[in-house]
């Protein structure tokens, strides 16, 4: 559940980028759409997954190193 203040901001977001006001229930149901695409998509990087790409990219360019 967004914060009055939070879904007043996104309201006015959506407005300057769209050129449309939309109700409160239309505001939290895009916020609520957006916050669980967020929520899938990002993810943070294992650690090990970075090292796994920083190995494969010296491999690539050996002047990578440091």
């Amino acid at each position: 559940m967004l914060s009055y203040e939070a879904l007043q901001s996104f309201k006015k977001i959506y407005a300057d980028e769209f050129g449309k006001e939309i109700s409160d229930q239309e505001a939290m149901e895009l916020a609520a759409s957006l916050l669980t695409l967020f929520d899938h998509v990002y993810r943070p990087v294992k650690k090990e997954w970075l090292r796994g790409s920083q190995r494969e990219n010296e491999k690539l360019d050996p002047e990578t190193k440091k």
